[in-house]
């Protein structure tokens, strides 16, 4: 259900253009005297008027999008010399995509590793690990933890492929994923969507926008989702109001409050069936390995299953417009994030077989030990665009400057799992028995097992020159510096959950000048097309899951990755239909290694990966139903 309302205070024109209708003129009859007093009619002269709708974002209203944020100033998608796919808010609403996962399976060069239980976002970009320590951004600036991203507050997601380090620094081998969420807008609307499905499934989303002010509006965007699929549960809420004053004017402010709650129960994974009744674990060609005819919704997992996570943040944002057509934007955010889990895995026994395998057959429950990630981050980017006349040439400026402070906390259970109990059987013909095992939630089983604390700072420019009508080429240099500490609690041989742990710091890592570059160049014959070739490169540091684990991982050197592209953007149907296509390779060209000779004082370099290939990407609306 959508029920958009329209402000009283808007001009005619206005709620002409809503209503799909156009105001051209208007010709009044007025009253006049001839010289002989008689009254006559007569027309004044005609008067045009000419309005636009104050209405909903462009990714709201379409599946395409020509601008983008993600280079940290507006820019347009033509303008960029990497790729770039945007999935609006309007796509994301039509095919009811509820997390970021769903949707990162409408864009080509996206693959999703096997992990266990499914519960962890693995997510793959051109073949390489999107790490969530810096590929994955909310607004441009990093998204640090492992939880079950959702839509409710998305104006579009962003993807950009290929090297990305000259942007956002450390990370963003294969690229980049930026989360953009919803922003006031100087207008009234109300949008409350429900959705029902079988398996207990309901999810609502609310959005509702508040004009306060001429220059300042409220938005709260909201969601409840609950699903049950025969013991797996879905169960999680959020809000998220955003407050902005001094819209389109010379300063404008946001201030912004996140919070997302989620109480789900893990898919349970079964393992395969090992040949000759072996259990399992090792399939090779001469020992293959069977799956038998278990139906796949079954739940082999336990009432006291959970996965649960809490991400809460706050933000506040200035834009100041000079008057010379620059602007400066600053960003801040600080919050916190949570994540624990609890999850069993369902096996078979040593004697069972494919020939002996039936309802009755027992299926025996381990799991992962117990874990609790805690992460506190807190980010301040502040960027400048603008263009010049130099030389007879226009000039795009990009610079900023950006600083971090992260911390990261893991609480596992390892050293008195006995506390626990253990897993009772099943059988193939009793999923969702209901079995529970006590010591789970938020008891005091957890314990810290280690810490994590870094600083970066960084500072980049670029520079997208206008050298004809038709050719533009952009270049970008980016300085940055990192550093690191972690360590390790250990605790005593049966010691209680409460013990005072031994803290032993594993060291101290500083890169204290990274570098990483961009070029590019862009050919663009008309207003529908741009054809674009680029170099860009990335880094990944040690510490970039936030640990590491020896002293020779924290003197290693940071890898190194580049990308070449040469790729296409075109528009058809007056704009009804674009199309993306690209040729790459993404290279990381000395990844670490262990090798014997120096593995005591440093790991190596000399690891080579890379992915090449060919992305197509269509989106758009061919006809008004399709």
């Amino acid at each position: 259900m959508s029920r958009p309302r329209t402000n009283p205070a808007l001009s005619l024109g206005a709620l002409a253009a809503g209503f799909g209708l156009s105001l051209m003129g208007s010709s009044v009859l007025a009253q006049t005297a001839d010289n002989a007093g008689k009254k006559t009619d007569a027309p004044l002269p005609e008067v045009t008027v000419k309005g636009s709708k104050e209405n909903a974002s462009p990714a709201k209203q379409n599946y395409q999008a020509v601008t983008t944020t993600l280079g940290k100033g507006k820019q347009e998608l033509r303008d960029i010399p990497q790729s770039i796919s945007v999935m609006t808010e309007k796509l994301i609403d039509d095919v009811k995509l509820d997390t970021l996962k769903q949707a990162l399976h409408y864009t080509a060069g996206i693959t999703f590793a096997a992990t266990e239980n499914g519960t962890d976002q693995d997510i793959r970009l051109r073949g390489f690990p999107v790490a969530s320590t810096g590929d994955l951004l909310i607004d441009g600036m990093r998204d640090p933890s492992q939880y079950d991203r959702d839509t409710f507050n998305y104006d579009r997601i962003e993807v950009m492929r290929g090297s990305a380090s000259m942007i956002f620094g450390r990370g963003s081998t294969g690229g980049v994923i930026n989360q953009v969420t919803k922003k006031p807008m100087l207008a009234d609307q109300s949008d409350v969507v429900g959705t029902i499905g079988d398996r207990g499934y309901f999810r609502s989303t609310m959005d509702f926008n508040i004009r306060t002010d001429e220059e300042a509006a409220l938005r709260i965007n909201a969601m409840v989702t609950k699903s049950d699929n025969g013991g797996a549960k879905i169960e999680k809420h959020g809000i998220a109001p955003t407050y902005s004053w001094g819209i389109g004017t010379a300063d404008e402010f946001t201030a912004g409050l996140f919070y997302l709650n989620t109480n789900n129960v893990p898919l349970s994974a079964i393992r395969w069936l090992g040949a000759n009744g072996s259990t399992n674990t090792n399939c090779t060609a001469a020992a293959m390995c069977s799956v038998p005819n278990v139906d796949a919704k079954n739940f082999y997992g336990m009432a006291s299953d959970y996965v649960d996570g809490k991400a809460t943040y706050g933000t506040l944002a200035h834009t100041h417009r000079f008057a010379d057509g620059g602007e400066l934007r600053s960003h801040l955010r600080t919050g916190t994030f949570e994540r624990q889990q609890w999850s069993s895995v369902a096996g078979y026994q040593a004697s069972t077989t494919t020939g002996n395998f039936s309802e009755s057959t027992s299926l025996t429950r381990g799991g992962l030990n117990p874990r609790k990630d805690r992460y506190t981050a807190t980010y301040l980017q502040s960027d400048y665009s603008n263009k010049y006349q130099w030389l007879g040439m226009t000039h795009n400026i990009l610079a900023g400057i950006d600083l971090s402070n992260e911390q990261a906390d893991r609480y596992q259970n390892n050293g008195f799992l006995n506390t626990l109990g253990t897993r009772p059987n099943t059988t193939v013909g009793a999923p969702n028995d209901g079995a529970t095992l006590g010591g789970t939630g938020n008891s005091p089983l957890y314990r810290k097992t280690s810490d994590y604390s870094g600083t970066s700072a960084g500072a980049y420019a670029q520079n997208l020159l206008q050298l004809s009508p038709s050719w533009k080429l952009l270049g970008g240099l980016r300085w940055d510096r990192f550093s690191a500490t972690t360590g390790q609690l250990t605790y005593g041989t049966n010691a209680a959950p409460t013990a005072t742990p031994t803290a032993t710091p594993i060291s101290h890592l500083t890169y204290s000048s990274l570098w990483s570059y961009r070029t590019g160049a862009l050919y663009q014959p008309t207003p529908t097309s741009s054809y674009h070739f680029s170099y860009s490169t990335s880094f990944n540091t040690a510490a970039d899951t936030y640990q590491y684990t020896t002293q020779q991982n924290a003197s290693t050197p940071a890898e190194k990755s580049r990308n070449i592209e040469l790729g296409a953007k075109l528009d058809w149907l007056d704009g009804k239909l674009s199309t993306r296509a690209a040729l790459f390779r993404t290279e990381k060209y000395n990844e670490r290694t262990n090798d014997s000779d120096f593995a005591a004082s440093a790991y190596t370099l000399s690891g080579q990966r890379h992915s090449e290939g060919l992305e197509l990407d269509v989106v758009g609306r061919v006809t008004s139903a399709l």
